[in-house]
């Protein structure tokens, strides 16, 4: 059993633009354009009322057509969508993904400084961190030799100066971002090539991980948790979560029924079940979820499956902290003076 008086679980949400879009059902407060702004909101103060830690949004979010060839739905941007959800929520954490391309990096930088700002401190970011948003290499060595090295030395590079002027901003340097109320906004790296997996591991707070079978996502957080610590870093510094697409149902019998894309379904027990082991058998930190429609399958989540989650003493019913990184548990981020390695 896990010492839940230092590690608790966490959970986000990622909306990712491809989920099947539901109106008009009348059980459902939402409004009725699953499309516009304040369907979106809906669903942040429904994660909420929740008390989810965080939610995660693509660089650019796109609702998908509607039946009847119905055109797809406004682009929104990460950062300016997450500032008016920051405005409507007072808990929530709010995780823009947003490139760090050489060129951008004062633009990004003042861009979610002010994220933080207007948020007071519920900010996170994800980078994209090549053209096509990944650090993607060739071959599979974990040392990330190869063409991977210099394409994780570039992001450091890249990170750094980011940090940079976030750490001018923290000293009131003039021309530079505001200061933050985290230090940092909470970083999230995916690490599903070697590259992503050696910067994650020296320098996210939250590293975004591939679906795994129990032992082999056991194996694979014990060895990211040990590539921290060779660079100083203790456990709790640094959250492993894993993906999660749950749907909720009625009885046993429907949750074997044949589902596609991963979809976890079953009671809330069930669900919550696989929730516990994952996290008390030190195979992730908390999860990322997403949904395979909306508004319902979120919904359900909220009203089923948290309040077993409470019950069970695995997620708590408030958020304690006024920051992401407190209530996360990961320390105020002293941004350092050095440049930041690869």
């Amino acid at each position: 059993m896990s010492n839940r008086a230092t590690r608790r679980l966490s959970l986000g949400v990622r909306l990712h633009g491809a989920e099947e879009r539901v109106s008009g059902l009348p059980l459902l407060p939402a409004p009725p354009d699953p499309h516009d702004y304040p369907f979106h909101e809906f669903l942040v103060m429904e994660l909420e009322r929740g008390r989810l830690d965080a939610l995660l949004v693509p660089r650019l979010l796109t609702a998908p057509p509607g039946a009847g060839n119905v055109a797809p739905g406004p682009v929104f941007e990460a950062a300016t969508l997450l500032a008016g959800f920051a405005g409507a929520a007072d808990g929530i954490g709010v995780v823009a993904t947003a490139p760090a391309l050489g060129g951008h990096a004062g633009a990004i930088a003042h861009r979610l400084a002010s994220l933080d700002v207007l948020s007071s401190g519920r900010s996170g970011w994800q980078p994209e961190l090549s053209e096509n948003g990944d650090l993607a290499g060739n071959g599979d060595d974990e040392a990330g030799n190869g063409d991977d090295e210099p394409r994780r030395a570039h992001a450091a590079e890249l990170l750094a100066e980011i940090e940079r002027l976030w750490s001018a901003g923290n000293q009131g340097a003039p021309d530079a971002p505001p200061p933050l109320p985290q230090g940092r906004p909470v970083l999230f790296l995916t690490a599903d090539t070697p590259a992503e997996r050696a910067l994650a591991a020296r320098h996210a707070d939250v590293v975004l991980a591939a679906r795994r079978p129990l032992e082999q996502a056991r194996s694979w957080y014990a060895e990211t948790k040990t590539r921290a610590a060779t660079h100083g870093r203790p456990p709790e510094d640094l959250l492993i979560w894993t993906e999660l697409t749950p749907l909720v149902v009625s009885d046993a019998h429907q949750a074997h029924a044949p589902r596609t894309d991963d979809v976890l379904a079953g009671t809330p027990g069930q669900i919550a079940d696989h929730i516990e082991e994952r996290f008390e058998q030190r195979a992730c930190d908390g999860f990322t979820l997403s949904f395979p429609s909306l508004p319902g399958p979120l919904v359900d989540f909220v009203d089923h499956v948290i309040p077993e989650l409470w019950r069970r003493g695995l997620f708590p019913n408030d958020y304690e902290h006024p920051t992401l990184r407190e209530n996360l548990g990961l320390r105020h981020h002293a941004i350092p003076t050095g440049a930041i390695h690869a």
